[in-house]
């Protein structure tokens, strides 16, 4: 958390830095899947996620990769029609 917090790396420099740095074993990475797959956002940044995507808040998609998913596909619509 450190690395993020102190250098703000893109997705390609922490990318970088987890193979320099994590835990890349098979064991390594099966652990970190689970708790990315796992993990649910707060009920605040959930209600935020689905209303900026025009969507009611509802407990069908609660965890944080699907969640992000859909603030990632939300982001990129709204620049596409705002070109």
């Amino acid at each position: 958390r450190s690395f993020v917090k102190e250098n703000k790396p893109s997705y390609i420099e922490c990318e970088n830095w987890v193979v320099q740095n994590g835990d890349t074993s098979q064991p390594g990475i099966a652990k970190l899947n689970r708790q990315i797959t796992q993990y649910h956002h707060n009920d605040n940044t959930r209600t935020e996620i689905l209303a900026a995507a025009g969507l009611e808040d509802s407990a069908a998609i609660a965890d944080a990769p699907n969640l992000n998913n859909l603030d990632d596909w939300t982001a990129f619509h709204k620049e596409v029609l705002s070109s």
